[in-house]
């Protein structure tokens, strides 16, 4: 959300005016004429938008930065800050597009056919934001709110190398090379990552360096260094880590109105930060800073390939034992009504789902 936005009020016509042009254009994909505008505010208010009124006040909206008009003879189109006035102010007044009935039964019905399977559960929930929002979705794994050490194994590389494959509690793999005190045999590596897996199972960063600095007497140089590599593995697990997401959605993303024209570099560029995992890094600072479900639109977006989109999204998860995050991500050209409807649907029932396995009394 923007920190710096205008905290001043539209006049009621002005908003009503700007909320139907937002409106017609989210659903035309087409700039929005005065006429258009005069005629269809007049069936519903009345009086008082007669089409030199209405064209006034266009151009006031335009000066304030909400609006813009891509041609000279064109209508008019939102800005981002438009976008952000109608989000903020106007969207509330009318509710939110919430899912119907039928909808709801349908995606819980899915959730029941896969039962307890977790990665199905963050599967599923890319492929129902994706079909129900005609954009592209992303959902990151749950993953625990601290890295519990599982077990861990040594591999022999070369002289004094070898490569420390850890495994947490939640089954997140990561691996790492270490340089040894001294060129060390297969056989002693596997000894001493049974003596660590024993000592050290189920403990946390901070437990492992405050475990190790007590026994350290009773460790080799070359366990120190395992010791070391391991808690600070540990220490730097994230929810954002760029390896760890599902993406679905895409190519109906690429159907929409705004990519049927655009510049090749433009198409690639969102593709790449999609698919190439570079999504979650480039909006982590402004997730971690917000709660709730946050709207993030066009050059509010910090990596310059989503400059002209709007992202939608939630972290979800279980308090003190794990959490991820979900997300729609389409042209700001969106119903941003139903994609909060439907970010905030898909994150309780993924929050009461795994509630559920986790048994946690909500």
């Amino acid at each position: 959300m923007r920190d710096d936005r205008d905290e001043r009020r539209l006049s009621a016509r002005k908003e009503a005016i700007l909320r139907a042009l937002v409106e017609e254009h989210i659903r035309t994909a087409e700039p929005v004429a005065s006429k258009q505008l005069s005629d269809q505010l007049a069936l519903v208010h009345g009086s008082g938008y007669a089409s030199a009124t209405v064209r006034n006040e266009l151009a006031a909206l335009e000066e304030d930065g909400l609006i813009y008009q891509p041609h000279i003879s064109a209508g008019r189109v939102p800005t981002d800050l438009g976008y952000r006035y109608f989000v903020e102010r106007l969207m509330g007044d009318m509710g939110e597009s919430q899912l119907s009935g039928e909808e709801q039964r349908l995606i819980r019905h899915q959730f029941y056919q896969v039962q307890h399977q977790l990665d199905e559960w963050v599967r599923l929930t890319a492929s129902v934001m994706a079909q129900a929002l005609q954009s592209a979705a992303i959902i990151s794994p749950p993953r625990a709110a601290e890295g519990h050490l599982k077990h861990f194994e040594l591999l022999a590389l070369h002289d004094a190398a070898a490569l420390l494959v850890l495994v947490l509690e939640d089954g997140t793999v990561r691996q790492e090379r270490l340089l040894l005190d001294a060129p060390t045999s297969q056989e002693e590596l596997s000894r001493i990552a049974r003596r660590l897996n024993d000592r050290y199972h189920g403990a946390t960063a901070q437990a492992l360096i405050e475990r190790a600095e007590r026994e350290a007497e009773f460790l080799s140089p070359d366990e120190r260094i395992v010791v070391e590599s391991l808690a600070r593995m540990l220490a730097h697990l994230d929810i954002f880590a760029p390896d760890t997401f599902y993406h679905d959605g895409i190519v109906q993303l690429l159907e929409r109105a705004e990519f049927a024209r655009a510049n090749p570099e433009r198409i690639r560029g969102v593709v790449e930060v999609l698919e190439r995992n570079r999504f979650l890094p480039a909006i982590a600072s402004q997730v971690t800073a917000g709660e709730g479900v946050q709207v993030i639109i066009g050059a509010e977006n910090q990596a310059e390939a989503l400059k002209d989109m709007s992202v939608i999204v939630s972290r979800y998860g279980v308090k003190g034992q794990a959490t991820g995050l979900l997300g729609i991500v389409g042209p700001t050209r969106m119903q941003y009504g139903r994609a909060i409807a439907v970010v905030r649907y898909m994150t309780q029932m993924l929050n009461d789902l795994l509630s559920d396995l986790y048994g946690v009394d909500e």
